[in-house]
């Protein structure tokens, strides 16, 4: 089948290279020990599939290069507790969203949760995963971790919530920035981020508006760059409906872009969230206290080493698939079989109705011809 090609931005040449190096150095050891563990909890089913093709260690390393090898195995077993959270709750009903959820953050909060739970995962979770985090997790961050936990949890509900009520997901670009923010799930990851650098900011400047736009504008940068990589492989699952890509064609200011406009468009968005997380950074005001402020600095390369590796893993994980070769990865190409809904070209909406119309009525014309 004929492809389009699109010149996709390179983001990576936006961002300055990764304060805490490339890749963590224990990569090789977490990929074996989470492979073998994945492949025992799970076998070769489906979910193994799914999250294999994830590249989990990987995102990991990428993200978090600072973090020690018991560190990184933690933040492993975080990421696959959040997956399945996502995973169990993806088209269930709201009730039983709540319940799940309900259950998923009494384990994550250490009680007894998963104790009843028939499910094996979450007798996984209590008896393996959550000590494993305890652990590793600096007791000043764990209130911080619950609390960033305990909202992504309300979030999945509410994504059940709105899917009951055919709640449609929002035409404007502002609006899909504020909302994707939160359901991305990438703040409890910021404080597991602050843990590995040991990084003890309180909360009331956590809280500081600098600080809040900082990180947000972080999440916008790591949201964008998720949405752009994974087009291709929503657009061939359900058509990329909860996409920055597919708001970008909705929004009334918007909607005259073709896909290749709303590339360019999303790269734009990028280009802003990067300059505004630079003046935040260049404007941090001092809190009092030299290494405090030391601290809050430290906290911005941290940020920037989570927005970089998410894309440094989001062009070459498995599960996006985003580039065909090594030359179109190195040039950016992304090929898509045309759809006419996506591409927006209204002569090849016209050509495909009328040939649709074509093989309809050839259709019943054989089927009369036959009665």
């Amino acid at each position: 089948m004929p492809t389009v090609a699109y010149q996709l931005p390179d983001l990576l040449a936006l961002l300055p290279k990764k304060p805490g190096g490339n890749i963590n150095p224990y990569f090789e050891e977490a990929n074996t020990r989470y492979d073998a563990w994945m492949k025992k909890m799970f076998g070769w089913r489906w979910l193994f599939a799914l999250v294999y093709d994830s590249e989990v260690p990987l995102l990991a390393s990428l993200a978090w290069p600072l973090a020690s090898c018991q560190e990184l195995k933690a933040i492993l077993d975080y990421m696959t507790s959040s997956i399945m959270l996502e995973v169990l709750t993806d088209h269930c009903s709201s009730a039983k969203a709540v319940e799940i959820s309900r259950l998923w953050m009494e384990t994550l909060r250490g009680g007894d949760g998963g104790k009843f739970s028939r499910h094996a995962f979450f007798k996984s979770m209590r008896t393996e995963l959550v000590p494993n985090m305890k652990a590793a997790i600096d007791p000043f961050h764990w209130p911080q971790f619950i609390i960033s936990n305990d909202q992504f949890a309300r979030n999945t509900v509410q994504e059940a919530l709105d899917r009951e009520a055919h709640v449609n997901k929002p035409r404007k670009i502002q609006s899909y920035m504020i909302m994707r923010r939160e359901t991305i799930g990438t703040r409890p990851c910021f404080v597991l981020m602050r843990t590995t650098r040991r990084l003890c900011i309180p909360d009331h400047v956590l809280t500081h508006p600098v600080m809040e736009e900082l990180e947000n504008v972080a999440l916008d940068m790591v949201y964008i760059a998720n949405d752009i990589y994974s087009f291709k492989k929503e657009y061939g699952e359900n058509g990329a409906l909860n996409n920055i890509m597919t708001v970008i064609q909705k929004d009334p200011t918007t909607n005259h872009l073709d896909l290749q406009g709303r590339f360019d468009y999303a790269a734009k968005l990028f280009r802003e969230a990067r300059d505004r997380f630079n003046a935040c950074r260049d404007n941090l005001p001092s809190f009092g206290d030299v290494d405090l402020d030391r601290q809050v600095s430290a906290y911005a390369d941290g940020l920037v080493d989570w927005v970089t590796g998410n894309i440094q893993w989001s062009i070459v994980n498995r599960r996006y698939k985003v580039f065909r070769n090594d030359a179109d990865r190195k040039n950016s190409i992304l090929r898509l079989s045309p759809n006419p809904q996506y591409l927006s070209s209204p002569l090849l909406i016209v050509f495909v109705i009328v040939l649709s119309l074509a093989i309809l009525f050839g259709n019943l014309q054989r089927q009369l011809f036959y009665i």
